[in-house]
């Protein structure tokens, strides 16, 4: 009877099931390894580009943040121009302001009406003098309250002068003495910045008392 000794080949096969074993268990890490690497790598690459693009963005933004802080500047330098430039023209209307008001007040004096005094405090004229009538009076005061540097024009006074004597004895031409108020506006603006609107009147207003 011939034997034959299959130790070794047992052993072969043994030894190739471990190492197929082996192989398998390397394969199974590996791929457990490839797919936690995988999109360990991905998600880094995300990251680092968004880093990017966040930096991109933060260097557009101090752009704009720059860009921003130049207009309130400029702005603001638009705005300190125009008030001292509004300061500059109040000045000069100020200063040409009293020469037109007399070159009005001369315009609106009739033919018939002599000016004897002109005299002016706190925004206020105070002018007197002599008319032939009462017409022409009021002539001259229409003459006024059409002028931009005069408003609230109003009649305080107006009295009857002693009739003049001549060399002979004759009696003189008896002229009107009178008195007018008016508001001044040096900048030509007919006193519509300082007059305030009035308020209306109440339900008793017009009405005589007992």
């Amino acid at each position: 009877m011939i034997r034959i000794n299959l130790l070794p080949i047992k052993e072969a096969q043994r030894a190739i099931g471990r190492r197929q074993q082996l192989s398998v268990v390397l394969l199974s890490i590996s791929v457990a390894l490839l797919v936690m690497v995988v999109p360990y790598v991905l998600q880094g690459r995300r990251i680092a580009q968004l880093d990017r693009d966040i930096g991109d963005l933060s260097a557009e933004i101090e752009k704009y943040n720059a860009q921003t802080r130049e207009v309130r500047d400029l702005e603001k330098k638009r705005a300190e121009l125009q008030a001292k430039l509004r300061v500059i023209d109040d000045l000069k209307q100020k200063r040409v302001g009293p020469v037109r008001m007399l070159e009005d007040l001369s315009t609106a004096t009739p033919q018939k009406l002599w000016l004897v005094s002109f005299s002016e405090a706190n925004g206020q004229a105070t002018i007197t003098g002599m008319a032939l009538d009462n017409q022409t009076i009021a002539s001259f005061m229409r003459a006024l309250q059409t002028s931009p540097y005069f408003f609230n024009v109003d009649l305080v006074e107006t009295s009857q002068s002693e009739p003049a004597r001549g060399v002979g004895g004759e009696t003189g031409m008896v002229f009107k003495k009178f008195i007018v108020k008016a508001q001044l506006d040096y900048l030509g603006k007919g006193g519509k910045a300082q007059v305030a609107p009035h308020p209306p009147a109440g339900p008793a207003a017009g009405k005589s008392g007992t």
